[in-house]
C-alpha cells in the first residue's frame, strides 16, 4: 500500500535535503533509502518516509559514521546513542593526539633547541597514536606490578594521570614526558622499580595476612608524607637536633613508642647503607614536573635527615618532657 504524502523525485529530495543527486541514488540503490515507486517513465518515486530516513542518512554520514553503521543504525541493529558513544570515543583519542603535536610544534616554536636528537625524539612520540602512548604506560604497570599485594589498585594507580602529558605542556613538562616514557621503556629500570615495588609491598601476594596489609599500607603512608614533613623542614632549613625537629618527626610517625622508632631509624640507616637508585629519584622528580608539581627533595636526603633525627633523640620520651 502506498505511504500517505505526495511521492517525490530524486530531484525534489535533492531540493529539499542539499545532497547531491548521486549521493541519494547510491543510497537508493544500497538500500539504505529505498524508493516507494516507480513513474510510468520508469523513474524512481519516494514517499515522505524515504526523506525523513534521507535526512538522517545525512546527519549520521556529518558526525562521521560510515557506511555500515548507518545501515546498522537503521536496520536497528544499534541505536544512535551507542554508535555515537564509539565515535566519542574515537574522537576523544584523536583530541588527545592532535593535543599532543599541537603541544610538541609549539615547543618546537618557542625553544631554543633544535639539535637532531631531540627533534627525533619528540616528532618520533608525537607520531603515536593515544593508545600506543597508553600501551607503553600499561606494560611498565603490568611487569612491576605483576603478582604483588593488591595488583589492581598498584596497576590502576600506575596506570593514571600522572604519566600523561598536560593538554598545555610547559617546555619542562615536555622534555619530562619524553624522558619518563623513555624510562619506562628501557628494560633495567623496569628492573628497578620492580624492586622497589617489591620493596614497598613486603614482595606478597594479593593474599597476605590482613597484618602484613596494614602494615604495609602503613609503609606507603610513610614514604607519601617523607617530603610533605621532612622535606618541608629540610627546605625551612630546620636542623635535625633542634628542638623544632622532634615536633616534625611526631608529626611524620604519629609521635610512636621506642620500639617504633628504633625499627624506623634501622630501615632508614640499611636502605642508606645499600644506597638509593639515582633513576628511581629522578623517575620521582619527572612525575611531579609532569602534574606540575614541586619535584620532591631526593629520598637520600630524607632518609640522612629523618636517621639523623631520630638519632638525636636518643632515648625517645614523650613530647612535653623534651
Amino acid at each position: 500500500m502506498q505511504a500517505a504524502g505526495p511521492l517525490l523525485t530524486i530531484g525534489d529530495l535533492a531540493r529539499r535535503t542539499g545532497l547531491p543527486v548521486r549521493t541519494i541514488r547510491y543510497w537508493s540503490e544500497t538500500g539504505v533509502v529505498p524508493e516507494a515507486t516507480r513513474s510510468a517513465g520508469g523513474h524512481r518515486l519516494y514517499d515522505p518516509a524515504a526523506l525523513a530516513r534521507l535526512e538522517l542518512v545525512a546527519t549520521l554520514r556529518e558526525l562521521g559514521l560510515s557506511h555500515a553503521e548507518v545501515r546498522s543504525v537503521l536496520n536497528r541493529e544499534s541505536t544512535v546513542a551507542e554508535v555515537a558513544a564509539i565515535h566519542v570515543a574515537a574522537l576523544d583519542a584523536q583530541i588527545a593526539t592532535l593535543r599532543l603535536r599541537r603541544a610538541v610544534l609549539s615547543a618546537i616554536a618557542a625553544g631554543d633547541r633544535e639539535e637532531p636528537g631531540h627533534m627525533d625524539r619528540l616528532n618520533r612520540m608525537a607520531r603515536l597514536s593515544a593508545q600506543e602512548r597508553q600501551q607503553i604506560i600499561d606494560d611498565f604497570a603490568a611487569h612491576i606490578c605483576e603478582g604483588l599485594d593488591a595488583e589492581p589498585q598498584l596497576r590502576d594507580r600506575l596506570r593514571g594521570g600522572g604519566h600523561r602529558l598536560p593538554d598545555a605542556p610547559t617546555q619542562d613538562q615536555l622534555d619530562a614526558w619524553l624522558e619518563l616514557t623513555e624510562m619506562m621503556q628501557d628494560p633495567e629500570f623496569q628492573q628497578v622499580a620492580r624492586r622497589a615495588m617489591e620493596q614497598s609491598t613486603g614482595g606478597q601476594p594479593e593474599t597476605g595476612r590482613a597484618g602484613q596489609n596494614s602494615e604495609r599500607n602503613r609503609h606507603r603512608l610513610f614514604a607519601q608524607n617523607l617530603d610533605r614533613t621532612i622535606g618541608a623542614a629540610m627546605r625551612e632549613g630546620v636542623a635535625p637536633d633542634s628542638p623544632r625537629a622532634v615536633q616534625v618527626v611526631d608529626r611524620l610517625l604519629g609521635n610512636p613508642g621506642p620500639g617504633r622508632r628504633k625499627a624506623v631509624r634501622d630501615r632508614l640507616r640499611a636502605h642508606l647503607d645499600a644506597g638509593i637508585d639515582e633513576r628511581l629519584e629522578r623517575y620521582r622528580r619527572l612525575l611531579a614536573i609532569m602534574q606540575g608539581q614541586q619535584p620532591p627533595s631526593p629520598r637520600a636526603a630524607l632518609y640522612a635527615w629523618l636517621a639523623d633525627a631520630l638519632d638525636a633523640e636518643g632515648d625517645p620520651q614523650p613530647l612535653g618532657q623534651h
